[in-house]
């Protein structure tokens, strides 16, 4: 996963290193949503800031949120700080174990040929991604 360095100066500008621009908290937010990890440190990278930034984004989202979602908050507050904390291990573990049997049923059923066949075929189709990307290489030249 890819990490993006974001610097922030004490007029608490915050920039982008790789895109070499300045970004705002909500360019923040949906670099954080596409999938990339961002650590945001000061312009010496000796001081990190990450978890301020992040707060900040949840922050600012819950503003934005409606007010359906003040019920939440309210459940947030009474629960403490490791709230949010406690709910993702919970969710982590509970898709840990549905990975788990998911993956244990698919199995369960299969015998030693059936593995074979599979890793044949999954050798065929790599074989065949590699001819193509070969064909794609000749092409352009």
């Amino acid at each position: 996963m890819e990490e993006r360095l974001i610097k922030r100066y004490a007029n608490r500008k915050m920039y982008d290193v790789k895109e070499s621009r300045y970004v705002s908290l909500g360019e923040l937010a949906e670099i954080v949503r596409s999938g990339a990890t961002i650590r945001v440190t000061n312009k010496n990278e000796d001081e990190d800031y990450t978890a301020q930034i992040l707060r900040q984004i949840i922050l600012e989202q819950s503003r934005q949120a409606d007010e359906s979602s003040i019920p939440t908050l309210h459940e947030w507050v009474r629960m403490g700080g490791n709230f949010i904390d406690r709910q993702w291990d919970d969710i982590r573990k509970g898709m840990e174990g549905w990975i788990k049997n998911s993956t244990d049923r698919l199995l369960k059923g299969m015998k030693r040929e059936d593995f074979a066949a599979l890793k044949k075929k999954i050798e065929l189709l790599e074989k065949r991604i590699e001819d193509f990307e070969n064909k794609q290489v000749n092409n352009k030249k």
